[in-house]
């Protein structure tokens, strides 16, 4: 594998979408969510997509003309996610942008000399009696004739314009260039003049590019990796010959579908995607796609597949494959282990001996459940002397009484991290379970309620509701006696 000139780990760019009163943000629209990638020194990686997927905020965040919200960018091995704006001002040379509209990202009122060197002079890459010479050749090599230098960028075609813009970004010589959907404006022949372009000068000297678009056609010429993004999600990448020879995310091969083939005698199997894109404000829980697709399983809606490795530099994040991942694993033991507990007598002849008012409201026992970090998270309802002996006997990674407000209900926090956790997990919900009430042995039956995660900041797990049976016959008992009575007194 070549060098890595660029790695992006776990990066997400949230905009604020509401705040309430104190000016606290109450919800987000999640532009780019938890993407990872890598270019590698000389090559290119296509990043393919819906419109509104994501794309374009991904290359800005990791230019940080958008500061990223979390996660780690790091270039030619130096993390530069978090360092101050003038050590990040030494290093924007070697990373540019050619934008989507060669006429709005050039100024009017600067001629085509001046829009290609303004940045050169700043940084300091040539000394002033050699900066005019130097942005001729560069023009020149741009495909653009030197008697352009005097013009203004009214006076060119949308080609000429985007050759103008190529110049400007690669008049500082970088090391990685992000072309967002540089040639989507353009017609075809003018098109495959850019592409063309772009890769005589990527095999001259060395540049890497992240290539923005949704034609798949023009990634298939230029790309050498692809990634496909859903809904600010990476959701596929891999080598170029083998997304296109076998993608294997729905979403992928749904996009591959609509591909149109030049051949009258070709039939393809064109994939109807149904619905519309969910809200990035709003993202459904679970996997993203699950809405859309038509080979979704209960555990999509549940669990946000992880992006796993299934063949050399082919990643994929889908439960249609298999998972093999040791949080998902644990998680789903514990929700089996869930199954099977019921209310003890002494539950039941406490719910009896409730009033009508606290009857009625009863609340249920609650057990939330997350994989946060690759890791599982408990939430379970219980007091601080109940995890007492527990902790004592698990002091490696004790349960945590909790005071978040929005975990009030189920203030036990347990991780699991390892097969000593998951066990040490089992003793916990068994002492918890104990503690409100509910045990496997005892014969009064419960109503069991598994929910997707209801925590905008959890969105990967579950919620378990129990509730007696005992409840609903006894509102009914006490109405139906109620209704008697009256009806003697009438």
């Amino acid at each position: 594998m070549a060098k890595k000139i660029l790695e992006v780990k776990n990066i997400k760019k949230y905009f604020p979408l509401q705040t309430n009163f104190f000016g606290k943000t109450q919800s987000w629209v999640r532009a780019v969510d938890d993407v990872s990638l890598y270019i590698e020194e000389g090559k290119t990686l296509g990043i393919v997509g819906e419109s509104g997927c994501g794309k374009t905020t991904l290359g800005r965040t990791i230019l940080r003309l958008h500061e990223p919200t979390g996660g780690h960018i790091y270039f030619d091995g130096k993390d530069i996610t978090n360092i101050s704006k003038k050590s990040l001002r030494k290093i924007r040379p070697q990373m540019q942008i050619i934008f989507q509209d060669p006429y709005s990202s050039l100024s009017p009122r600067m001629p085509v000399g001046e829009i290609i060197g303004e940045a050169v002079r700043v940084h300091k890459i040539v000394p002033k009696e050699e900066y005019k010479d130097y942005i001729l050749d560069v023009m020149k090599k741009c495909g653009l004739q030197t008697h352009y230098f005097e013009r203004y960028p009214h006076e060119f075609s949308g080609g000429q314009r985007q050759r103008i813009c190529i110049a400007r970004a690669l008049a500082l010589n970088p090391r990685l260039v992000i072309c967002d959907e540089p040639v989507s404006a353009l017609d075809v022949s003018i098109q495959a003049q850019i592409i063309n372009l772009l890769k005589d000068l990527q095999k001259d000297f060395g540049f890497s590019y992240m290539f923005i678009s949704h034609d798949l056609s023009v990634e298939e010429h230029i790309s050498d990796n692809v990634g496909g993004m859903y809904l600010g999600s990476l959701v596929e990448s891999g080598p170029k010959e083998k997304i296109f020879s076998n993608p294997m995310h729905p979403y992928t091969k749904a996009l591959f579908s609509a591909v149109p083939v030049p051949d009258p005698n070709v039939k393809m199997k064109r994939i109807i995607l149904k619905g519309d894109i969910p809200s990035p404000a709003n993202p459904p829980k679970g996997c993203k796609f699950h809405t859309r697709c038509k080979e979704c399983m209960d555990i999509c809606k549940e669990i946000t597949p992880f992006f796993n490795e299934y063949e050399p530099g082919h990643f994929c994040a889908c439960h249609l494959y298999a998972q093999n991942h040791e949080a998902l694993n644990n998680y789903m033991v514990l929700k089996n282990y869930l199954s099977g507990y019921k209310a003890t007598q002494e539950k039941i002849d406490q719910i009896k001996s409730l009033t009508d008012k606290k009857l009625s409201s009863y609340d249920s026992l609650m057990v939330k459940m997350f994989i946060i970090d690759e890791k599982v998270e408990i939430y379970l309802k219980g007091r601080a002397s109940d995890i007492t002996e527990f902790n004592a006997k698990y002091l490696v990674n004790s349960a945590k009484v909790i005071k978040e407000r929005k975990f009030s209900r189920v203030p036990i926090k347990f991780k699991v991290e390892n097969e000593g956790d998951l066990s040490a997990a089992k003793d916990l919900i068994d002492t918890l379970m104990s503690a409100n009430g509910y045990l496997k042995t005892a014969t009064n039956e419960v109503t069991y309620t598994f929910t997707s995660s209801d925590d905008n900041e959890r969105r990967s797990g579950s919620v378990l509701s129990i509730k007696p049976l005992i409840i609903d016959s006894e509102i009914n008992k006490r109405k139906e006696a109620a209704e008697a009575l009256k009806e003697k007194k009438v």
